[in-house]
C-alpha cells in the first residue's frame, strides 16, 4: 500500500510539472501583465505543490526505511532550500510585476479623476434633465459617433438635427467640449451600475 501512494504521488507530481510547462509556455505567448501575471502564479503553485510532494515522498521513503536517517534528512534538508530559492526566483519578479501594476493603476486613476472634474459636481443625464433622444445623442458620442454626421447616419437623422441635439444638451449640461459629453456617458454608465 506504501508504494502504491508513492506511486500516486509521483503521478501527481507529473501533472503538476505538464501544467507548469504548458503556462509557462503560454506565458511567452501572452501579451498583457496581467495574463503573465496569473501564468506565473499557476507556475508557483505547481511547483510548490511538486516540491511539496518531493518531501513527502522524502518522509515516507526514510518512515518506510527504504532510505537511512542521513539520507532522507539531506534529502527534506535539499528540498527546503530548493523550496525557498525556487519561491524567491518566482516571487522577486511576481512582486515587481505587482508594483508595476499598482503604479499604472494609480496613474489611471489619477488621469480618470482628473478627467471626470471636468464635469460639473453631481452632474448626470437624469439630473441635466436631458430627453431620451438627448441621452441617445450622448450614449452614440460615447461609442465614437463624434460627428454630426456620424451621428445622423447613426440615428437616422439629418445633420442639421444632430447638431441641435448636441447644442441642447451642452447647453442643458453646461459642457463646453463634445469629448467631455463622452465622459458624462461613462460617468452615468457608472453611477447607474
Amino acid at each position: 500500500m506504501p508504494g502504491f501512494l508513492l506511486a500516486m504521488t509521483l503521478l501527481t507530481d507529473v501533472l503538476l510539472m505538464v501544467v507548469a510547462v504548458q503556462a509557462f509556455r503560454m506565458a511567452r505567448r501572452i501579451e498583457t501583465r496581467f495574463a503573465r501575471l496569473q501564468a506565473a502564479m499557476v507556475i508557483l503553485l505547481c511547483a510548490g505543490g511538486v516540491v511539496a510532494s518531493l518531501q513527502d515522498i522524502g518522509v515516507q521513503a526514510t518512515r518506510l526505511g527504504w532510505l537511512s536517517e542521513e539520507v532522507g534528512s539531506w534529502f527534506v534538508g535539499r528540498i527546503h532550500a530548493t523550496l525557498v530559492v525556487g519561491g524567491l526566483f518566482v516571487l522577486v519578479p511576481v512582486l515587481v510585476i505587482l508594483r508595476k501594476l499598482t503604479i499604472e493603476f494609480a496613474q489611471a486613476e489619477s488621469v480618470t479623476e482628473a478627467l471626470v472634474n471636468r464635469l460639473p459636481d453631481g452632474l448626470t443625464m437624469e439630473s441635466a434633465g436631458l430627453t431620451p433622444r438627448e441621452i441617445e445623442v450622448v450614449t452614440s458620442i460615447a461609442d465614437g459617433k463624434v460627428s454630426d454626421q456620424q451621428l445622423a447616419d447613426h440615428l437616422f437623422i439629418s445633420a442639421s438635427t444632430a447638431a441641435t441635439h448636441v447644442r441642447n444638451i451642452m447647453r442643458k449640461t453646461d459642457i463646453k467640449r463634445r469629448t467631455d459629453l463622452t465622459l458624462l456617458a461613462v460617468v452615468d454608465r457608472d453611477d447607474r451600475s
